[in-house]
């Protein structure tokens, strides 16, 4: 759902999935079913040729968010990326590992999730992303720090949703 409004309203060519081995602020681990989660997410989007579900984290041990950003910036000079995240992110975001130097690497698009933006415009998180711009409109030739809030229809799934109902499918 996030990669189809942020397609949309971004007007993005391709939107690229990074499947991370584990999520250190969640106490589920997650680690051990890497491929499958992989391999899920590959066959669950396989239908929007416009969706790429990527690797680097695990292939080149890329262990934050922050070290793969670096990565693709520096390994894809040409590309102008946007880094899209889930409004439900805002309030951890200041836990995650160099948020202040990931809001330097890509402009970020903050797409609406159910009961998560009420509270962020004020709150920590989006006082690190940075300047918000009003305009979605070119959002990646803009100075990084920014960013740009996207509100679309709301959906209520989540990836701990997915997770937990493929799991009790293969139970």
């Amino acid at each position: 759902h996030i990669s189809e409004v942020a397609k949309k309203k971004l007007n993005l060519n391709e939107i690229w999935w990074l499947v991370s081995p584990q999520n250190r602020l969640k106490e589920e681990r997650i680690s051990d079913t890497y491929f499958h989660r992989l391999e899920k997410a590959k066959k669950f989007v396989s239908k929007y040729k416009y969706i790429k579900v990527i690797d680097y984290e695990y292939h080149f041990n890329l262990s934050h968010s922050y070290k793969s950003l670096f990565f693709l910036k520096k390994r894809s000079r040409i590309t102008k990326f946007v880094w899209i995240m889930g409004s439900d992110n805002i309030k951890n975001f200041p836990k995650w590992i160099r948020p202040n130097d990931i809001v330097k690497i890509f402009p970020i698009a903050v797409i609406e999730r159910p009961s998560y933006s009420q509270n962020i415009f004020n709150s920590f998180g989006a006082k690190i992303l940075g300047n918000r711009l009003m305009s979605k409109k070119r959002l990646t030739k803009q100075k990084t720090p920014c960013w740009s809030f996207i509100k679309d229809k709301l959906n209520n799934l989540s990836s701990s949703k997915i997770r937990n109902n493929l799991n009790q499918t293969h139970s």
